[in-house]
Order: structure tokens, then sequence, then C-alpha cells
């Protein structure tokens, strides 16, 4: 009777055994047949972002007439670069210091902060008066135009504050003092240039300056910079006052945050006691 007994458990539990390997193989069969999709797996690519029609956008329209930029040409030069920021006229894409439509005016990548490659980045070079589209120590041409007193000359990036060599560099334009600003960027731009000179000076500029002192509060100086990529820039200051002062004065030095102008020259005519100094303030570029 004992021996039945254990027959039947041993029995009862292989039962129990192959209805729980049963319900398993069911339960897995059920998952796949049902839960897992067997289906071709169908590629997808995602919608592109369309692009924003900048020929359209009112603001656009306006922020470019007032800073004398060609929309169509700068939709189509963002197009190029691959800007489609909503933003895409100040922002900075590529972190230099330089907006976007700095970028464009001044021909450099907007995509890479040392479009030359030189180490520095374009804002570096441009805030310090260097081409950013030239590699090494290049400078854009700079020429000064004051329709109003018939001046129309080259710039010399002037190196040294040493008198002889000013004095050289004036032989061959207008003088730009080498601790100032360059043009159209925050900070003095200091010019000089010869009233008069003796007879017997070398050069063709020995009066460009000579009737600086027939300039009045707003009177318009015109510079141009040429780059060496081609591009041009116009930069427009008026003049905001005018007054005679050591050659020393502080005043003349001053560095203010705001983009501003010092046109210089000795005075009286004949004479290097003075200084006729006028001041003008960047109005567009």
């Amino acid at each position: 009777m004992f021996n039945i007994s254990d027959k039947t458990k041993f029995q009862l539990k292989k039962v129990a055994a192959l209805s729980i390997l049963f319900l398993a193989l069911f339960a897995l069969g059920f998952y796949v047949v049902n839960l897992l999709d067997f289906r071709p797996v169908v590629k997808t690519t995602p919608k592109p972002v369309p692009v924003i029609d900048l020929q359209k956008d009112e603001n656009l329209i306006k922020r470019t007439g007032t800073d004398g930029i060609n929309l169509e040409e700068f939709a189509a030069w963002a197009k190029a670069n691959n800007i489609v920021s909503k933003d895409v006229y100040d922002n900075d894409s590529d972190g230099d210091g330089l907006l976007n439509y700095q970028e464009y005016i001044h021909g450099t990548n907007p995509n890479n902060i040392d479009s030359d490659g030189d180490k520095f980045s374009d804002k570096q070079e441009i805030v310090n008066g260097y081409d950013p589209d030239a590699p090494g120590d290049a400078k854009p041409l700079v020429y000064v135009k004051i329709e109003k007193i018939g001046v129309d000359a080259p710039m010399i990036w002037s190196q040294s504050e040493d008198a002889k060599k000013a004095l050289k560099d004036l032989e061959s334009g207008l003088s730009h003092f080498p601790k100032s600003a360059a043009p159209g960027e925050k900070g003095n731009v200091i010019i000089s240039g010869h009233s008069s000179n003796y007879v017997w000076a070398k050069g063709d500029f020995n009066y460009i300056f000579k009737n600086l002192n027939d300039l009045e509060v707003g009177d318009i100086v015109n510079i141009k910079t040429i780059q060496q990529n081609g591009k041009i820039i116009f930069y427009k200051y008026k003049i905001s006052e005018k007054f005679v002062t050591a050659p020393d004065d502080e005043k003349i030095f001053a560095n203010p945050d705001a983009p501003v102008l010092t046109l210089s020259t000795c005075w009286p005519l004949g004479t290097n006691f003075k200084r006729l100094i006028v001041k003008a303030e960047l109005i567009k570029s």
C-alpha cells in the first residue's frame, strides 16, 4: 500500500511539471504570435525643417534697409552657409563675437571663428584693424573722404608713435594713431594730417587738412575700407564738435565705448604749437 501511494505522488508531480511546462510554452507562443511585430521595418527620414523665407521677414527688411545690406544677397549667403535660425541676422553662429550680419559684411566664415587660419579670431582681427580674411598681419586699405573740404586720401596704418616715423607716414597720406581704434569699431579712431609743411617737404599731402577748420557740427566724414577678399565697407561719421587745444590734451585721446572719430592737424597754419581737433560720431556702417 505504501509503494502505491508513493508511485501516485510521483505521477502527480510529473503531471504538475508537465502542466507548468505546457503553460510556459503556451505563454511564449502567445507572446511571439501576438506581441512581436515581424513586419519589415520601414525607414523614415525626419521632415526637413523649413527654411525661413528671409525676404518676407518684415523686421529683416527694415534692418537690412537701415544697414544698407542687399536682402536678397544676404538671404543667399545665409542659405549657402546653412544658417536657418530664426534670429539669423543678429545671431553669432560660430561664437567669435561677430554677429552673422557682420560676418556677411566682412566676408568671413560664419561657421569658423578664424576664417584665415592665423590663430586669431575674426573678431580680434577686426577690432585691432587687421584683415580677418587674409593671413598674417595684413590690414585693409583705408580711404578718408570729406566732400565739403575736398579731402580724398588714403590712411596709413602707422606702426610707431615716433615723430620722425609719423612724419614719414604723412608723406603718403593721413596717419592712423597706432594705439587708437580701427574705423567703425568702438573707441576713438584718431587720424592726423598736415595743414601745412615746409616747401621742400616730400609727399603729395602736405596741405591735406588745410581747410579742416571749415568743417562744422553736422558735416559728414566718410571712411572706406577694402579687404583682400574684395569686400568694401563704408563708415559714415557726423561731426559733433570742433576745438583748438594743446598737442597733449587728454581729450584728444579719450577712448569712449561708443565708436568715434578724431581728426587732428597742426594749428594755426604754418605752426605746430596747437592742434585743431574735429570730433565725429559713427552714424552708419
